[in-house]
């Protein structure tokens, strides 16, 4: 309430006078009409009238913390005229009559406490409004939902669109299969680039050390014929070396990781092309190209699937056992957030998280095993997934990662090892590379001087389509394989239509930024809605 003096009083009413032993001189006549009223000996709510026609003593003052609440102002359609001061406890004193001019608004009915020791105790205030936080809360859950699974629901998308637009080319047995093997090495090197990106860096490098380590591998198994079970652990050594020189320079040194490997991709490069001596060398041995190009043997013969045709067994039972894998584990936790207490999604949408992949997951494993049955580079990104989502989900190694991306002062103050995490990150990164390396080598048959151009920015686009925020903290594995499968399909797709390159690099191009400004836009709304 504002308190005014004497002087800003309308000419026709004259306070009271109060004597010195704080009784008026004249008996009060007018009456005070609010929506909030006081009333001598009960507690009155705002809608009738009170007309007080006794004085009111300063030894009675009422205290605004224990007589009146309301939400908002008050409002009187007169003028308040006090028969003495009234103190309150927030310094608000009145010695002349205080008119609100302002229209009140209360949302609740007050009541006002008498401060004489026979009024009874107050009526329980009405409820309160109901918060919006509820409302604000539900869309919270959906904008983050929709930016966990949005990227599945895009791929789908995605793929019905090419399958439509190729009279179901896309999805023939031979294409995927095609899509798997030309693609696994961006895929290697989004799970990768994943966790570099979570941590809050960047690694711009990748292409330039596969190529390097791919050459280094053709140098020794096919000019030193070294056999490719030594060739390869010293490649992977070689990689694993690449990664903790950038590492140092990232994490003890404290250079940004988009400077240092920018040198790298550089440096490396160079490398490259002194390594080759500026030429191809080919051919690998035949494991390397199986490896790379090679499909498992049909051990227990195939199955007559009616009009499919005939499909392998060992391929079938790895779809199913996969898909039991699914089923379990989304069960138990489930059934783990139940019996803590935690709110669960409703049962249809369970049974939705569950059918769902489980058909597409058979489908493309029916369609795999039609052709030439499970590729070996399936198999070994398959594990690398299944290895790379325990690190990131249970590890204490991976839960660092998600800290320091997510708040590197607060992982520092919380005894995380945050250069160590760094280096190792970046080592890892190296040996992935190499990974990449040899199986684009062995897939070629051949190591060139420009092996690798561009593949960064292939996984740098993967992992931010499958999810990962560019300042670090977000991302799984999961997704950035989906993002890598996506660039595949586009590419494929596109290939298939008979779309130019630089149709390709386009619509590549837009994807990757809807899928930024995608991300962007959630947390926009997401912390809208919070406040």
């Amino acid at each position: 309430m504002a308190s005014t003096d004497s002087s800003s009083k309308p000419d026709t009413e004259k306070p009271d006078e109060v004597t010195s032993e704080g009784t008026p001189v004249t008996e009060p006549t007018d009456e005070v009409t609010t929506k909030v009223t006081p009333k001598a000996s009960d507690a009155v709510t705002a809608e009738e009238p009170v007309k007080v026609d006794e004085p009111v003593k300063t030894e009675d003052a009422v205290r605004t913390e224990d007589a009146v609440t309301v939400d908002g102002p008050v409002k009187t359609g007169d003028a308040v005229t006090t028969d003495d001061a009234v103190k309150t406890e927030d310094a608000v004193k009145t010695e002349d009559a205080v008119k609100v001019e302002e229209p009140a608004k209360v949302e609740e009915p007050a009541l006002v406490a008498a401060s004489t020791s026979s009024a009874p105790a107050p009526k329980a205030p009405a409820p309160a409004p109901k918060s919006p936080a509820a409302a604000r809360s539900r869309f919270s859950f959906n904008a983050n939902s929709l930016r966990q699974n949005g990227i599945y629901i895009a791929f789908a998308l995605i793929v019905v669109l090419f399958a439509i637009l190729t009279g179901g080319d896309l999805l023939q047995p031979q294409n995927l299969s095609n899509i798997i093997v030309q693609k696994s090495y961006i895929l290697i090197l989004a799970i990768g680039m994943i966790l570099i990106i979570i941590a809050g860096h960047i690694d711009l490098s990748v292409g330039s050390v596969l190529g390097a380590t791919g050459a280094f591998s053709a140098v020794l198994m096919v000019n030193h014929d070294v056999h490719w079970a030594i060739a390869i652990p010293l490649t992977l050594l070689m990689g694993a070396l690449i990664g903790a020189w950038q590492g140092y320079w990232v994490a003890y040194f404290g250079i940004p990781a988009f400077i240092v490997t920018l040198a790298g991709m550089l440096v490396f490069r160079a490398l490259t092309l002194v390594i080759l001596g500026n030429q191809g060398i080919g051919p690998f041995p035949d494991t390397v190209r199986d490896m790379a190009n090679g499909f498992t043997p049909g051990w227990l013969g195939n199955v007559a699937l009616g009009s499919l045709g005939g499909a392998d067994v060992i391929t079938l039972l790895v779809g199913v056992a996969l898909v039991v894998t699914i089923v379990w584990t989304q069960w138990r936790g489930r059934t783990a957030r139940q019996k803590l207490g935690q709110s669960v999604e409703s049962m249809t949408v369970f049974l939705l998280k569950i059918i769902a992949p489980s058909v597409v997951l058979m489908f493309v494993i029916v369609q795999l095993a039609r052709f030439k049955n499970l590729p070996w580079v399936l198999l070994l990104l398959g594990a690398l997934v299944i290895i790379y989502s325990l690190i990131t989900a249970r590890a204490v190694f991976g839960r660092h990662i998600y800290a320091i991306g997510g708040n590197l002062n607060a992982a520092t103050l919380s005894g995380v090892k945050v250069k160590s995490v760094t280096f190792w990150l970046f080592v890892n990164m190296g040996v992935l590379s190499a990974v990449a390396g040899i199986i684009f080598s062995g897939r070629l048959n051949l190591a060139g001087p420009t092996a690798g151009n561009s593949f960064e920015l292939d996984a740098i686009a993967a992992a931010f389509i499958g999810g990962a925020a560019v300042q670090g903290g977000v991302g799984k594995v999961i997704g950035a394989i989906t993002g890598g499968l996506i660039m595949a399909v586009i590419d494929n797709g596109m290939s298939l239509l008979g779309a130019g390159s630089e149709q390709v690099m386009l619509v590549k191009g837009l994807v990757l930024l809807a899928a930024v400004a995608f991300d962007v836009w959630t947390k926009r709304r997401a912390g809208a809605s919070s406040r």
